[in-house]
C-alpha cells in the first residue's frame, strides 16, 4: 500500500499521451479538418420525406376525427337521444331500421360497447374524404340480455361544415 502511493503521485507529473499537441492542428497551428458527418446529420429527414410524414399525420387525423365522429354518433344512439344523432346524418338521411337491424329502436340499453376496424377509404385522395369504417357493437340490455352487432358505417367528409357526416351503414345483428 506504501508502495503505491508514491506511485500514483508519480503518474500525475507524468503527461498522459493522450493529450492534444500543438502539432494535432495539422502542424501550422490552423483548425482541424471538417468532420465527416455524424449520423444524427446524416438522417435528418429531407423535404420530400418531411412532406411525405406531414401528409401520413393528416391521413391519421382525419382517420381518428372519422372514428371520433362514429363513436359519438354511437353514444347518442346509446343514450337514446335520437335528435343529436341525427345531426350526424349527411344530406338530411336518417339510416331505415333494417340497416341498423333495429339498433336505434332499442329502448331498454344499458350499455353499449364499440368496437372498430381500421377505416377504408374509398377515395384515392391523398387523405381521404369517403371513409367505411368496420364495427363491431355489444349492446347490454336493462334486462342483461346482450345482443351484438357487427357491420359498417360509411362517412364523408362535410368540407363546407369541415365535419366527418354518416352517409350509409349496414349493421346486423349477429347471433351469440
Amino acid at each position: 500500500m506504501r508502495l503505491l502511493i508514491p506511485a500514483l503521485l508519480a503518474l500525475t507529473f507524468v503527461g498522459c499521451s493522450c493529450q492534444r499537441n500543438a502539432d494535432d492542428n495539422g502542424g501550422d497551428g490552423t483548425a482541424p479538418p471538417a468532420q465527416a458527418q455524424t449520423p444524427e446529420t446524416a438522417a435528418a429527414p429531407s423535404a420530400a420525406q418531411l412532406r411525405a410524414q406531414a401528409l401520413e399525420q393528416r391521413r391519421n387525423d382525419a382517420y381518428t376525427d372519422a372514428v371520433g365522429t362514429l363513436h359519438l354518433y354511437l353514444q347518442r344512439v346509446g343514450a337514446g337521444d335520437q335528435d343529436a344523432a341525427d345531426k350526424f346524418w349527411g344530406y338530411q338521411r336518417m339510416p331505415r331500421g333494417n340497416e341498423e337491424s333495429n339498433l336505434r329502436a332499442l329502448k331498454n340499453l344499458r350499455g353499449l360497447r364499440i368496437q372498430n376496424q381500421t377505416p377504408e377509404p374509398l377515395d384515392q385522395e391523398p387523405v381521404p374524404e369517403l371513409l367505411r369504417i368496420p364495427v363491431d357493437l355489444r349492446a347490454t340490455l336493462e334486462n342483461g340480455e346482450n345482443r351484438r352487432y357487427t357491420g359498417w358505417y360509411r362517412l364523408r367528409r362535410n368540407q363546407v361544415e369541415q365535419r366527418w357526416e354518416l352517409t350509409g351503414v349496414l349493421v346486423a345483428a349477429k347471433l351469440q
